[in-house]
């Protein structure tokens, strides 16, 4: 597989980008893959999860310049799946990332304001980087810490449908409180099996994990 460059990205901050990030991660290596996440955001939340670990992992690392980012992504092997988490502000750090990503990632709730966040603000910013580049730049929207027992969504396909630059992804992250709980030690929760939700939450991420490997695969 040629590499994978995945980054999860939102102009405004708590959404879910450094949690999923982190979890996804762990997805992708059930899978067999080498991942590696780079923090992009000031607060370093991939990075404070990380130390929260009886033995810190090291493969998480902080960027903060376009250099750094730009050799990244250049330097990327085959195999190996890079997992940027951007963080809640526009800036050149950030559109770098969307430029160099394979797949851009943008976790919303199923809230109205949520959703006009990135209809009217978001979206600007791709149609900003699709301008200068000249390049197709687009989002796959993610429903993220979406009640369990909610099921309809068309309120907000009726939203996002006309944005030709958003995709809403087939796989949808219910809101569960294993993710708060595996993460006071720093834990995925594919790695706290013991706790309430593990089964449901990890089945969650494997399935995000696959389609975006499918999504990867048919841009071949």
């Amino acid at each position: 597989m040629k590499p994978l460059v995945l980054n999860f990205s939102h102009q405004k901050g708590g959404t879910g980008k450094s949690t999923m990030a982190y979890h996804i991660a762990k997805a992708f290596e059930l899978l067999g893959y080498k991942v590696t996440i780079y923090d992009l955001d000031i607060q370093d939340t991939c990075i404070e999860y990380n130390k929260l670990r009886e033995v810190p992992r090291d493969n998480i690392k902080n960027i903060a310049e376009d250099e750094e980012l730009i050799q990244v992504i250049e330097d990327a092997k085959e195999d190996e799946i890079i997992i940027i988490d951007s963080g809640g502000f526009d800036s050149s750090l950030t559109r770098l990332a969307i430029m160099g990503a394979d797949i851009n990632i943008t976790p919303i709730a199923d809230k109205v304001s949520e959703i006009l966040a990135i209809t009217n603000k978001y979206s600007k910013i791709l149609k900003e980087i699709e301008k200068a580049t000249e390049e197709e730049t687009n989002t796959y929207v993610l429903l993220n810490k979406i009640h369990p027992f909610a099921r309809n969504f068309e309120h907000l396909e009726s939203i996002i449908e006309p944005h030709k630059q958003m995709k809403i992804l087939n796989t949808i992250i219910r809101e569960r409180a294993i993710y708060d709980k595996a993460l006071q030690k720093g834990l995925t929760v594919q790695e706290a099996n013991t706790l309430k939700g593990h089964e449901d939450a990890s089945h969650e991420l494997n399935k995000l994990a696959q389609e975006l490997l499918s999504i990867h695969n048919e841009d071949k």
